[in-house]
């Protein structure tokens, strides 16, 4: 008798993710900065000194989160809150959440998917406090959350095809996220449902605008990945998130909350 031949194993190839260059991560950062150093000016010239930044009439004149200026129909508050920071502190606390989350985001999305994210998961941040939370408030946090939802819901898609290195990562995010939630809720003068509001649009937008790998292999040519990311999903789920947010709005015009 001869000893029978074992299968061979699969074979295994590492191809690497398609990515983008970061580049509006780093614009955008320059623009929150811009943005503070306008304000700080504005505070200067109003006679508030160097801590413009912190000071109420001076938010509010920028574009702060006001609910009873939105309800009156001031809309465009809900988006320009989300470039104005309360102090130096502040302003670094979310550029550098921003540098961490959105360059590596970026580049795993794209310029077009980052900023559409960016911008809903803000609004979405942004809607939620005006739903629960009568302080006034400004910040990028709740645009920064989303990026973190959306990273959440990439390596939740990818979690096996990854492996350890996905697991790992997909642990980490969550730890962060519930850290930072957890922060929110005991540290006072937090806007809270900001985060919240953020992370929940990062969440659902992260899965609609996940890359969808495949593997383009041709005879003669090395097998690599391909995004073949479709934008009919992606463009329906950012409409139906935009009505969601219309209808908390008008519920909180008239009266909710």
């Amino acid at each position: 008798m001869y000893p029978q031949e074992s299968a061979p194993s699969p074979l295994t190839v590492r191809l690497p993710v398609p990515a983008t260059r970061p580049l509006c991560t780093y614009v955008m950062v320059a623009l929150l900065v811009l943005v503070w150093l306008a304000t700080t000016v504005v505070g200067l010239l109003a006679g508030f000194g160097l801590n413009g930044s912190q000071s109420i009439p001076v938010l509010v004149a920028m574009g702060a989160k006001v609910n009873e200026l939105i309800v009156r129909g001031q809309y465009w508050r809900l988006l320009t809150a989300n470039f104005l920071h309360i102090g130096l502190l502040h302003l670094g606390f979310n550029t550098y959440a921003l540098l961490l989350f959105g360059t590596d985001m970026e580049r795993r999305f794209g310029h077009g998917r980052f900023l559409a994210l960016y911008l809903l998961s803000g609004l979405g941040g942004s809607v939620l406090s005006l739903v629960g939370n009568e302080a006034i408030s400004a910040g990028a946090s709740g645009a920064v959350f989303g990026l973190l939802g959306a990273m959440i819901a990439y390596f939740v898609t990818y979690r096996s095809e990854f492996g350890g290195y996905g697991q790992r990562r997909l642990s980490s995010l969550l730890l962060v996220a519930g850290y930072n939630l957890v922060m929110g809720f005991v540290m006072p003068g937090i806007d809270n449902l900001g985060h919240i509001g953020g992370l929940l649009v990062g969440l659902a937008l992260g899965w609609a605008y996940c890359p969808r790998y495949v593997v383009e292999a041709n005879y003669g040519v090395m097998p690599r990945l391909r995004d073949r990311f479709s934008p009919v999903r992606a463009v329906a789920l950012s409409l139906l998130t935009l009505v969601v947010l219309a209808v908390l709005v008008s519920w909180r015009i008239r009266g909710g909350g």
